[in-house]
């Protein structure tokens, strides 16, 4: 009985012990795992145009001419890709509007060649750089900013105030005709609004990108005038810049240029590579102010030296000591070739190089007119 009375003692208190004893806190149960988000329709278009823009521009332009055909060809001005039985690419009026609409393609691209040409000068530069590299990173990341408030704003300025001036001129080499009429007109102010939105944004882009690429080479570039090799990758930004900014240029010339009208054209072309250069030098500004420095500061010193080396060879009215004489003129030599020195990266070579650069569009404009001559010429 005893035994019994203990046991039922005992299963009783065990409840009771396992009641007073704490609690272990259960892990909450396991989330399900979120789906990554997905990059929207307009994400994967800015990656795509960044990561392939040769290719971007192939398929924009494709785009744009179909759009062309298609339009065309419901407003009846076209038959297929013929207008009165003959290309339209062949006649005067089609050719320019496939010029057009390369344009705009090209526009869609420029940012990002001009981009990537800015960025890998910059990293390429770094060497020669005296910042940290936190101010390294942050000059990076300015030049990286896509800046598209800013780009919005000037695009939409350029398409508001210029599409209607250039609408209502070429309005009047619209073909007549009430059910023809509109859907051209609307057509035409599509593609102006297009051209001078993206060359807006490209333009104010471009102003952007190289007035901060300029100052952070003017704070923090460090100049050895006996190796300008780390200023190289400055160079082929310069060379880069006129080469993407010469493509429209080049592309408007078969439109703009007037074979009757010479110097009315070659103004023009030359005002259109004067801005070329304008801008692509315009990043090196900074360089150039690093460069100047660099030659004041050593022009500054050989001419205190020379003093020295003078006054203690010549005194009282001869030459005392005629070892510093070969030092001098050495020295002198020195001082000489820092003087003709250019002040901008890759010295007058690169200089020259660039203008030529920019002298190429003169083949689209006046190429043909070169070419008609040389005919009669050859074979009159």
């Amino acid at each position: 009985m005893t035994e019994n009375a203990e046991q039922n003692n005992r299963i009783e208190a065990e409840p009771a012990a396992i009641a007073q004893q704490p609690q272990r806190l259960a892990l909450p149960p396991p989330m399900a795992p979120q789906a990554p988000d997905r990059p929207g329709v307009l994400d994967r278009v800015i990656s795509f145009v960044e990561l392939r823009p040769i290719l971007a521009t192939a398929v924009t332009f494709v785009v744009l001419l179909l759009s062309h055909v298609v339009v065309m060809n419901t407003a009846g001005a076209m038959s297929g890709l013929e207008t009165q039985k003959v290309p339209f690419f062949l006649q005067a009026a089609g050719f320019a509007d496939v010029l057009l609409l390369a344009i705009i393609a090209w526009n869609v691209v420029l940012p990002t060649f001009l981009a990537r040409s800015c960025l890998t000068a910059f990293a390429d530069t770094a060497g020669a750089l005296t910042c940290n590299d936190k101010v390294y990173d942050d000059h990076l990341s300015e030049l990286a900013s896509a800046h598209a408030v800013v780009r919005l704003v000037f695009g939409l300025f350029w398409a508001a105030i210029l599409t209607p001036v250039f609408g209502n001129v070429l309005q009047s080499y619209l073909p007549d005709g009430a059910t023809v009429t509109p859907l051209l007109t609307i057509w035409m102010y599509v593609r102006l609004a297009l051209l001078f939105g993206l060359l807006g944004s490209s333009l104010s882009y471009i102003a952007m990108l190289h007035y901060r690429l300029s100052g952070a080479l003017g704070l923090y570039l460090r100049v050895d005038l006996f190796d300008m090799t780390p200023l190289a990758p400055l160079a082929r930004h310069i060379r880069a810049s006129v080469i993407f900014l010469s493509v429209p240029v080049a592309l408007i010339g078969p439109i703009l240029a007037k074979p009757e009208a010479m110097t009315a054209s070659g103004t023009v072309l030359a005002i259109l590579a004067s801005l070329v250069l304008l801008a692509s030098f315009g990043s090196m500004l900074g360089a150039r102010k690093a460069v100047r420095a660099a030659k004041q500061v050593a022009l500054t010193e050989l001419h205190a030296y020379s003093r020295e080396i003078w006054r203690r060879a010549y005194v009282n009215g001869r030459i005392v000591e005629a070892v510093a004489l070969p030092a001098l003129a050495g020295m002198i030599t020195i001082r000489n070739q820092i003087e003709r020195m250019s002040n901008w990266p890759g010295g007058w070579t690169n200089v020259v190089r660039s203008m030529l650069l920019s002298a190429l569009p003169t083949l689209t404009w006046f190429g043909s007119v070169w070419l008609a001559w040389l005919l009669s010429v050859f074979f009159p």
